[in-house]
């Protein structure tokens, strides 16, 4: 696992592996192992008021979370309230997307499987074609 620091922003990020472009960029360090993050510079740009909020605080093994995201068709403004982080131990496991019904039999093969409630059903899951599957396991889309 690879730490990095931007040193102008206060981010931390956790890689697998190191990354050729934080390498490269002059205001991205690399932290050792449990290495404490060093102070942020202030370049008189980047500590200008911006639309984002307060940093909620990251502790290890913990995900930020948007609270309140915007809606997908808002484009934030200065009057818009900026966007809350809430820390969380877990990341939240998204349900997996129902296939379109002309997705292909891999497709609801994989998305059947997510749904199949024992190892017989999971079996049978093999021998369906797509519509079968796209009926007994959704086929409303």
């Amino acid at each position: 696992m690879t730490t990095y620091f931007n040193e102008r922003t206060g981010d931390r990020v956790e890689l697998d592996g190191r990354s050729a472009r934080l390498d490269s960029l002059d205001n991205w360090t690399r932290l050792g192992d449990n290495e404490p993050n060093p102070p942020v510079v202030d370049d008189g740009i980047l500590s200008r008021p911006s639309l984002a909020g307060p940093r909620a605080e990251q502790g290890p093994g913990q995900v930020l979370v948007e609270t309140t995201p915007p809606a997908p068709d808002e484009v934030p403004t200065q009057e818009t309230p900026p966007v809350e982080l809430t820390p969380v131990s877990k990341a939240p496991v998204d349900e997996p997307r129902q296939p379109a019904k002309n997705a292909s039999r891999a497709d609801w093969q994989a998305y059947a499987r997510t749904r199949a409630h024992d190892s017989n059903e999971e079996a049978e899951i093999e021998g369906l074609t797509r519509d079968e599957l796209a009926a007994r396991y959704g086929g409303d889309t």
